[in-house]
């Protein structure tokens, strides 16, 4: 599995999150309609989410706290003889 980055670009007020390598976009979309012009899906060419896209975004100065928590796995674990 790739590393999740994040990155923020100050001057766009834009925040993206990768969940694989950026080289791989091929387009953005809209997560919604009713919100065409800030949340964007970034898609591979076989059209799977590689990233999101986070417009018109703002934090002050200074770096970014993230917290990443995992949900459990839903697999079952094979039961212990």
């Amino acid at each position: 599995m790739d590393k999740i980055k994040i990155r923020f670009d100050p001057t766009n007020n834009t925040l993206i999150v990768w969940f694989t390598d950026p080289a791989q976009m091929a387009y953005l979309t809209p997560i919604e309609e009713e919100t065409p012009g800030d949340f964007h899906l970034i898609k591979n060419d076989d059209g799977e989410v590689i990233g999101i896209e986070c417009q018109f975004y703002h934090i002050g100065a200074g770096e970014m706290a993230v917290e990443f928590v995992s949900a459990p796995s839903l697999k079952k674990e094979p039961e212990s003889v």
